[in-house]
């Protein structure tokens, strides 16, 4: 199951993400993919276009890179624009709390220098 916060793969039966914390939802997509295509926060290089489009076909991230810069090479630049257009379509990820932390949890205030 992918976590559709951070895209790391969890076991199938696990209810968090091991490395981000939130809740995994199931999906109506076979795993490892995700149950729509989205620009997730990690990893990324530049865009999380290339990452998003491995997480949703369950793909190498590596080879959707070498398959973008191939096919920006051989197409003059289109590859790119595609790339550009993806980026501003697609919906990036919602933040993820740090394993651990809490929502509502009673957080000492700061110490005042009166």
């Amino acid at each position: 199951m992918s976590c559709l916060h951070c895209g790391h793969l969890s076991a199938s039966e696990v209810n968090y993400c091991s490395l981000c914390g939130a809740a995994l939802q199931t999906s109506a997509k076979s795993e490892p993919g995700l149950s729509h295509l989205l620009r997730p926060r990690s990893p990324r290089m530049i865009a999380g276009v290339c990452s998003g489009i491995a997480l949703f076909y369950g793909w190498d991230v590596t080879l959707v890179r070498i398959l973008l810069a191939l096919f920006t090479c051989l197409t003059t630049g289109v590859g790119m624009l595609l790339y550009v257009a993806a980026w501003l379509l697609l919906p990036e990820a919602q933040y993820a709390l740090p394993p651990g932390s809490q929502t509502g949890s009673s957080v000492p205030p700061p110490a005042s220098f009166n």
